[in-house]
């Protein structure tokens, strides 16, 4: 990791234990490349295909061991989506759901259903998970769902490193 670090120092100008910066999209080959090293286990990376309108992005924070960053809606002020890739999640007694990309298993655990829905929506594969914590009012809270679920994107890991190598003459592990 040290040197992507060094690497995406000249990039972001920042070279620290914490890198801050804007949220990766899944055209900034740079982030994705720290959101890649922050977990080095992890065979896909969360990044930002298209926001829908209303939508914003921030609080990027890859650190060893875990990369975070949150999705508002102004159709939901003041509750964000909190996104983490973390090397591991405790799934137990969720329900399975869709998969969001092939190898992966996609699950939700729901804390409340009325007068809000808020839970955890959490996707697994081989050497990490990504979550998503959500709290909407009911009603919008469907569209809400959808909105950000179709925002974010689990990009291969594998794909990445072809990419930020071929881009950025970098190898990530």
């Amino acid at each position: 990791m040290a040197t992507l670090v060094v690497a995406s120092s000249a990039l972001f100008g920042a070279a620290c234990a914490s890198v801050r910066s804007p949220v990766p999209t899944c055209t900034s080959f740079g982030r994705l490349a720290l959101v890649a090293e922050s977990v080095p286990t992890a065979s896909y990376v969360p990044c930002l295909g298209t926001l829908p309108a209303g939508w914003g992005a921030s609080g990027f924070d890859a650190s060893s061991g875990r990369t975070r960053f949150t999705l508002t809606s102004d159709r939901a002020r003041g509750t964000p989506v909190r996104v983490a890739l973390l090397p591991a999640c405790d799934v137990r007694g969720a329900t399975p759901t869709s998969p969001r990309a092939p190898g992966a298993r996609t699950y939700t655990v729901l804390r409340s259903v009325s007068p809000r829905y808020a839970g955890t929506l959490t996707d697994v594969f081989a050497g990490g998970c990504v979550t998503y914590q959500f709290d909407f009012q009911r009603g919008p809270h469907i569209a809400l769902m959808e909105e950000f679920e179709g925002a974010i994107t689990l990009y291969p890991r594998q794909q990445l490193s072809v990419e930020v190598h071929r881009r950025l003459g970098v190898s990530i592990g």
